[in-house]
């Protein structure tokens, strides 16, 4: 398939195109997880000393937030986890 074709496929619901949702999770997972990787890459160049004055303080403002927000979005996957196992039971049934 062409790269246009799959930019243009990239935006239709997935049971118009026989895509499921899986694999439509793994397709814009795996493209979201690279673009945040390279961004994150990005900050590095911060580190340059010769080319940026910082402060320890700024630093670690910095790495709280980004700690926090991927702790936020983690969370969110696990109470989807949690929602599943709260069924009631009173244990093994034996009749």
């Amino acid at each position: 398939m062409s790269e246009a074709m799959e930019n243009v496929t990239e935006n239709i619901p997935a049971g118009k195109t026989g895509e499921t949702k899986a694999e439509k999770f793994i397709r814009l997972g795996e493209y979201r997880i690279n673009k945040a990787m390279d961004s994150i890459g990005r900050i590095e160049n911060l580190a340059n000393r010769s080319a940026y004055d910082y402060t320890p303080e700024q630093v670690e403002a910095m790495f709280s937030v980004l700690e926090s927000k991927v702790a936020e979005v983690k969370a969110k996957f696990a109470a989807t986890k949690a929602k599943e196992n709260t069924a009631f039971s009173f244990g093994s049934k034996t009749e």
